[in-house]
C-alpha cells in the first residue's frame, strides 16, 4: 500500500498536491461549519443584552428579525459601508449611543409581541 503511495506521488505530483489541498481544505470548512453550527445553536449565545459592538445583521440573527426591518428601524444612513456598529451608526447619525440603543430595545419589543 505505502508502496503504491510513493508510485503514484512520483508519478502524478501535481495531481497529488492539488487533492492534499483539496483535503484541508475541505476538512478546515466543515471545521469551520461545525463551529458556527454550534456557536447559533447555543441558547446563551442568542439574545444577549444589547451592547454597542452589535452589527444589524448581528441584531438580526440573534433575535430573529429580518434584515429589511432593523435598518429602516435603526435608520442606518446609506453612506455607512461594511458592517457597521451600533456605536457607528449612532456617530454617523449624529446622536448619542443610548438613542440608538433605546430604537433596538423598542425593536425587540415590538418584534417579541408580534410573535
Amino acid at each position: 500500500m505505502l508502496d503504491t503511495a510513493r508510485k503514484l506521488a512520483r508519478r502524478h505530483p501535481v495531481l497529488l498536491t492539488a487533492f492534499a489541498l483539496a483535503l484541508v481544505a475541505t476538512v478546515f470548512f466543515s471545521a469551520r461549519m461545525a463551529y458556527f453550527a454550534a456557536h447559533w445553536k447555543d441558547p446563551e449565545f442568542h439574545m444577549q443584552e444589547p451592547a454597542t459592538w452589535m452589527t444589524p445583521r448581528y441584531i438580526s440573527h440573534a433575535w430573529h428579525i429580518p434584515p429589511e426591518v432593523v435598518k429602516p428601524a435603526l435608520q442606518v444612513p446609506d453612506d455607512l459601508a461594511g458592517r457597521p456598529t451600533l456605536e457607528a451608526i449612532a456617530r454617523a447619525r449624529g446622536v448619542p449611543v443610548a438613542v440608538v440603543m433605546a430604537e433596538l430595545e423598542a425593536l425587540i419589543a415590538s418584534q417579541g409581541a408580534a410573535e
